[in-house]
């Protein structure tokens, strides 16, 4: 299978988060935001089929969902999952969400394993030993 450039391609950057926080605090930095287009990182909820607690994960997981969470999170996100509630946090672009990477999420789900594999032949070799 031939995979999509795009799908595969390693981009670095910072935890945006991160140097937000630090920035806030008064530390000495300047955000650069590539021009390139910005990597995604991705939070997700989600609960155990073998969960000894299913209503206590459901409960935790329908918050994590609602709009007082995506508020909260929007504190400190630029990119939250309910429309609306995102906000201009100081040091991020206002058009941070326009400048992400296009992704097919759907094909990428459908060819994880292949991109997987295909991550693990370019860059095994240069990651710390286990």
């Amino acid at each position: 299978m031939e995979l999509e450039p795009a799908a595969c391609s390693a981009r670095l950057r910072s935890f945006e988060y991160r140097a937000h926080q630090v920035k806030a605090q008064g530390a000495p930095i300047e955000i650069v935001f590539p021009k390139e287009g910005l990597g995604w990182g991705l939070e997700a909820t989600a609960i155990m089929k073998t969960t000894a607690k299913a209503a206590a994960a459901q409960k935790l997981a329908d918050w994590a969902a609602s709009r007082q969470a995506n508020e909260l999170y929007a504190r400190n996100w630029a990119v939250v999952a309910m429309p609306g509630v995102a906000q201009k946090l100081d040091s991020i672009p206002a058009d941070f969400e326009s400048r992400l990477v296009k992704n097919d999420f759907d094909w990428a789900a459908r060819n994880r394993e292949a991109i997987l594999a295909e991550w693990g032949r370019r860059y095994n070799a240069k990651a710390e030993p286990k």
